[in-house]
């Protein structure tokens, strides 16, 4: 990330950057019951080197107003046209501001103003898409942020050359194919309307293309997991160049033992000659054993029966996948099973041959691919199944005091019109059926005294408690640690639908609500833990703000921003809640739920690499690694920097932490205000030294602080 500011030589912004910053609701509504008391201690560390006010909020700078500004308001127009000016001066990388002796760069034909938003400290932030020749630039961004007195303090962004007329291109690929280029890579139905826009894109080696970004959702089909794809199409090939699930979940990853899938592709488009034979090699590089293997090709020919195909492995084993088949049809297209190559090494040269037996027809080999599933060891046993708890409390919390809403008939709603917009839990009757949970297909938990969870109250309120209390603790973490209104900065309500599908053991932000599932019993209980909620919440709210992307480094780091809030919200609570014990570990209670062991979450921050699966330095990281697994490199850059320690892959060692509600800060200013789409890990760092300049002070011990911690993780800036 490289963040400029005005006070240094200026240098074109190859940063990643977000909107955000909070808005505190006032609550107006009278709750049904006593509303939680804010802890007065506990949440403020010392008084930071830049404070002038009182201190209400960590050690921060205050400001009357953060919060959301609207985009058509004058104060919004004088932010973004500040930016704008700004931008037209000083081009960013890959513009050139004057050719001829006259102005070539035009920044508002470049950019439109997505979000304006002003912080605590009085900084407004003015977040813009890019734009090439009017087509949309997939996943760039320019945030320009400015001082408390409106004065440019830095512009962070990146942005690469886009060659000329990419943007305004005729596109071979129509729309309705590109959707079906998509519909066909989904392979199932969808239950929400797919989606598809016109884009400019830029590839893993760097290549911009023309095309077409498609998005199909399933979240409710019970034999998957949820996804929500989107595929990446180049306009002109028809060719699937990227795809990602946005969707994460929260399911138990294998050990890591278990590699990604490996895949390779050609495209030889050579032609097959009467009695001649044509070869095609893939090289696939990775040292993987093989589990299964799946060929898709795809030949023209006027006489497939003529056509002897095959492929040879790289030790020299041969499997045919058509002998002279077929007589008169044409064509062999489709995907085939080449299990008889499991076991054997994957590295090396394949070699796919068709040979032409006969004389009278020709055709064409156009291209073939490979994807190989390699193989791992089993996931280690599952703990007991839980024992239960006692009806008059939480599964995992203890005994809390829920805000409701009494209703007509004197019964009582989970749905709190206290915090935002509100919050609200409702029961999805265990549905697996082919679309997402609506309020037509779910229902409110309703109880007669709201006294909730007590002997005699129907147990399916159980999950729906700790639900409705996870909702409210990250709203309230989100409001009086971070300063956020919510998700988006506005209040927007939060929805959980507890009890999806059957022995469903997974959680996931759909991009509108909340859904857990009941566990099966075995590996799990329902996935309603506070450190659970945190973190699938908190997808939403990088999806309001930075928007990472879900795959790559920027894959990496929002899976981290979920666990890192995650265990904010869990050490909040903590604060609040005697019951409540806070650690460093993910997801540790849903699947001990009767021993509270902390030893066996998901993830543990302190020591990533502990579960077999993730990474702990960012050294090891490779393109293609699994977001859960790189996860752990900013994991333990959060924990180095909240509690000290040392990282295992380097040995490097911080001394001493800043504790956990700075490091909190940081990283939640860090992801609102300084992140953009595809926000690298030394963008990250850069981003997390900027917010804790901007709350602490330039020379303070906090930045020394992250510094360390990112250093020790193997993370450097790269400005």
């Amino acid at each position: 990330m490289t963040i400029r500011r005005l006070d240094s030589p200026v240098v074109p912004p190859t940063t990643r950057n977000t909107d955000s910053q909070p808005t505190a609701a006032k609550n107006t509504a009278t709750p049904s019951k006593s509303t939680m008391e804010t802890a007065k201690s506990g949440f403020t560390p010392a008084a930071a080197p830049k404070t002038a006010a009182p201190d209400l909020s960590g050690g921060l700078r205050q400001a009357a107003a953060p919060g959301p500004v609207a985009t058509t308001s004058p104060e919004g127009q004088a932010a973004i046209n500040a930016t704008l000016d700004f931008l037209n001066q000083h081009a960013p990388a890959g513009e050139s501001l004057i050719r001829g002796g006259a102005p070539k760069f035009d920044a508002s034909k470049n950019f439109v103003p997505r979000s304006v938003e002003k912080d605590e400290l009085g900084m407004t932030h003015v977040r813009m898409d890019r734009t090439f020749e009017g087509t949309k630039v997939f996943g760039e961004q320019i945030i320009g942020h400015l001082d408390a007195q409106g004065k440019m303090d830095s512009v962070t962004g990146d942005t690469s050359t886009i060659p000329a007329g990419l943007g305004s291109k005729t596109l071979k690929l129509s729309d309705k194919d590109a959707m079906a280029v998509a519909q066909k890579a989904f392979g199932g139905k969808t239950d929400r309307q797919p989606t598809l826009e016109r884009v400019v894109f830029q590839d893993d080696q760097g290549k911009y293309h023309a095309g077409y970004r498609a998005e199909l959702t399933n979240t409710s089909d019970a034999s998957q997991s949820p996804r929500k794809m989107n595929y990446l199409i180049d306009g002109d090939s028809g060719k699937i160049v990227q795809s990602f699930n946005q969707i994460g979940g929260f399911e138990k990853k294998p050990a890591a033992t278990t590699p990604s899938a490996v895949t390779g592709t050609a495209t030889p488009n050579a032609d097959i000659k009467d009695n001649k034979t044509v070869t095609s090699k893939i090289t696939i590089g990775d040292d993987v054993s093989i589990d299964k293997m799946k060929l898709n090709l795809d030949i023209d020919h006027t006489y497939r029966g003529d056509l002897v195909v095959t492929l040879t492995s790289p030790s020299g084993k041969s499997a045919t996948i058509s002998n002279r088949e077929g007589g008169s049809a044409d064509n062999i297209k489709g995907e085939f099973d080449m299990s008889q190559f499991a076991g054997e090494s994957a590295k090396g040269d394949w070699t796919l041959t068709v040979s032409d037996k006969a004389r009278g027809d020709s055709g064409k080999l156009n291209s073939w691919s490979l994807n190989i599933t390699p193989k791992g060891s089993q996931p280690p046993p599952p703990p007991p199944p839980p024992t239960g708890t006692a009806n008059d409390k939480t599964m995992y919390s203890g005994t809390v005091d829920l805000q409701t809403t009494k209703n007509a008939d004197g019964t009582f709603s989970l749905n709190d019109s206290t915090r935002g917009k509100g919050v609200e839990t409702r029961d999805t009757h265990n549905s697996d059926e082919n679309q997402s949970p609506t309020p037509s297909s779910t229902t409110p938990f309703v109880d007669k005294n709201d006294a909730w969870g007590e002997t005699g109250d129907d147990s399916r309120t159980k999950a729906a408690v700790d639900a409705h209390y996870g909702a409210e603790m990250t709203y309230d973490f989100y409001k009086n640690v971070l300063g956020r209104d919510s998700i988006d900065g506005k209040g927007e309500k939060l929805l959980s639908n507890v009890h999806l599908g059957t022995n469903f053991v997974n959680a996931f932000w759909d991009g509108q609500q909340m859904n857990y599932g009941d566990g099966d019993g075995k590996e799990a209980g329902p996935l309603t833990t506070l450190d659970i909620a945190g973190h699938e919440i908190s997808h939403g709210l990088t999806e309001r703000t930075a928007g990472l992307v879900y795959s790559g480094e920027s894959g990496g780091l929002n899976e981290a921003m979920s666990d890192i809030m995650g265990t904010g919200v869990e050490w909040y609570a903590s604060q609040k809640n005697s019951a409540v014990k806070f650690d460093y570990t993910v997801g540790e209670d849903a699947w001990t739920p009767n021993n509270g062991d902390p030893t066996d979450g998901l993830r543990d921050m302190s020591n990533p690499t502990a579960d077999g699966y993730s990474l702990d330095n960012y050294k090891n990281f490779k393109s293609g690694t699994e977001v859960h697994s790189s996860s752990g490199i900013a994991n333990n850059a959060f924990y180095l920097m909240a509690q000290g320690g040392t990282n295992k892959t380097s040995g490097m060692k911080v001394d001493s932490g800043i504790g956990i509600e700075k490091s909190l800060k940081i990283f939640g200013r860090a992801l609102t205000t300084y992140m953009t789409p595809k926000t690298t890990f030394a963008q990250a760092r850069d981003a997390c030294i900027k917010s804790a300049t901007d709350l602490y002070g330039a020379n303070s011990p906090e930045v020394q602080t992250v510094q360390k911690a990112w250093s020790a993780v193997g993370v450097e800036s790269k400005k």
